[in-house]
């Protein structure tokens, strides 16, 4: 019975983890209102792919540098 317990749990935990997909660079520089969502999520601890905190980091980075550049 414990065994099935552990079973359960773990498929559980799995299934949950594979709903959300990591959001990529291209992704999040075209849709500015979801990166910034995800960057308050990320600076809160709320967020919880670091991957994802990354990727939207390096894409406002990015944003960043161009406006200043005037591009």
């Amino acid at each position: 019975m414990k065994r099935q317990s552990v079973g359960f749990a773990l498929l559980a935990t799995l299934s949950l983890c594979a709903c959300h997909e990591t959001k990529g660079k291209d992704e999040l520089a075209n849709s500015p209102q979801e990166r910034s969502s995800i960057l308050e999520a990320c600076a809160n601890g709320t967020h919880g792919d670091p991957q994802e905190c990354s990727n939207a980091k390096s894409v406002e980075n990015a944003r960043k540098l161009e406006q200043s550049l005037g591009r």
